[in-house]
């Protein structure tokens, strides 16, 4: 398989799927040598492999990068005269070339997808309901408009338009808390488009995921997930199977797939997952992430080493979940504080093939000192909890090991 990429395989996921590496070499019948790993933070990990560090002229900015950030920083190092493999978090960012397979779309059809303004507009056309959402080029405009909103829905929502997952999204409750937010991205020297959406009241938060093929068929991976949101916006982690009805679930499933249909008639193919918020009208869409996610994560722990195939829209047969309510979620560290001696193996596959006791790991290596920034996201954990167990239960403990290391 390595003669056919003669122009490298490139690794551009983060820390948190180093344990699907080994599945994916005996997919492709890889070594580990084989692969060119491409660092963007949590520059500690991996010492022994092959890889390229990938920094901004501006090192301070290196938390701030967005998967699109680097991968058009990685560009520059393919040969497009050859053939080149790259697995990575988004296909923004990348070109559409011949010569370069990836499990996910790339160039102007991956832009489109992952700009949250395009996104509401998708959404409109398509008679989806989603939150009333207004583009706003400088704060000047932001003003104007913040006050009407208010008025209207008492809170507001603020996010980047591009791919950014929960980084600098906020709930704004007042007018005068859009000076604050401005404060905060001049402090990052950051200038950009944002988006204010209407905010809806509601109790919880879910996600659907599937697969648009090449040709344009869907297949809906049956893992609907809740969210847990940090002050309801930022997502730290899923619990499965979700506390929800069936009548819900199938109304996920089915918008799930209407939404992925869409996707594959522009164009897009590969992974992707719907945001869902459950209000006082009901299922409303929020947002797609055209990319892989916190979900696949879970997708890869129950698919094992078939989820290659399912990434390529080959397996679609539908895995079969049975067992204990999971969660995963993300350990989060003080800003700016250094840890050392955490452990970076991450014992996931042991851990979901037990269906028993909790597993944590960290994105550094033991004895290494590294200062984490990216959100004070410094490492992952999973639990087990018996299916009777309450949601507030499930909860209570999801953030009690969430919040562990950040004191």
């Amino acid at each position: 398989m390595i003669q056919e990429y003669d122009g490298g395989i490139y690794w551009l996921l983060d820390c948190r799927f180093d344990f699907l590496i080994h599945s994916f070499m005996q997919e492709y019948r890889i070594k580990e040598d084989d692969i060119i790993f491409v660092q963007s933070y949590h520059g500690n990990a991996r010492e022994r492999l092959r890889k390229i560090c990938l920094l901004p002229e501006n090192e301070k900015s290196v938390y701030l990068m967005e998967p699109d950030d680097i991968n058009r920083m990685f560009v520059k190092y393919l040969d497009f005269g050859r053939n080149n493999l790259v697995v990575s978090f988004s296909g923004a960012g990348l070109p559409q070339s011949e010569n370069l397979d990836s499990f996910l779309a790339g160039g102007r059809t991956a832009k489109l997808c992952n700009d949250k303004w395009w996104q509401y507009r998708f959404f409109r056309k398509l008679g989806i309901m989603t939150p009333y959402t207004c583009k706003c080029s400088d704060f000047a405009e932001a003003e104007r408009m913040i006050w009407e909103m208010m008025n209207r829905y008492q809170k507001v929502v603020i996010k980047k338009a591009c791919l950014s997952g929960g980084y600098r999204m906020e709930v704004l409750s007042l007018p005068q808390d859009l000076e604050s937010y401005r404060r905060k991205l001049d402090q990052e020297s950051l200038k950009q488009e944002f988006l204010l959406s209407a905010y809806l009241p509601h109790q919880q938060s879910f996600a659907g995921m599937g697969v648009i093929h090449k040709d344009g068929g869907v297949f809906f991976i049956p893992l609907v997930t809740e969210q847990v949101l940090f002050r309801e916006v930022a997502y730290e982690g899923l619990i499965f199977p979700a506390f929800l009805n069936e009548n819900r679930r199938n109304e996920i499933r089915n918008l799930t797939i209407f939404i992925g249909e869409e996707l594959g008639k522009i164009g897009y193919y590969g992974f992707y997952n719907v945001d869902f918020v459950l209000g006082d009208e009901g299922l409303s869409v929020v947002e797609v992430n055209a990319r892989l996610g916190f979900g696949s994560l879970l997708a890869a722990c129950i698919y094992g080493d078939r989820f290659w195939s399912v990434l390529q829209g080959c397996d679609t047969e539908e895995a079969v979940y049975e067992g204990k309510r999971l969660v995963l979620g993300k350990v989060k560290g003080r800003e700016g504080r250094s840890y050392q001696g955490l452990k970076s193996y991450s014992g996931i596959t042991e851990w979901f093939g037990s269906r028993d006791g909790y597993f944590e790991t960290f994105f550094c290596g033991t004895g290494e000192e590294e200062l984490f920034k990216y959100g004070s996201y410094i490492g992952m954990f999973g639990e087990f909890f018996e299916m009777e167990e309450s949601r507030e239960r499930v909860l209570h403990r999801f953030w009690e090991k969430s919040l562990k290391y950040f004191e």
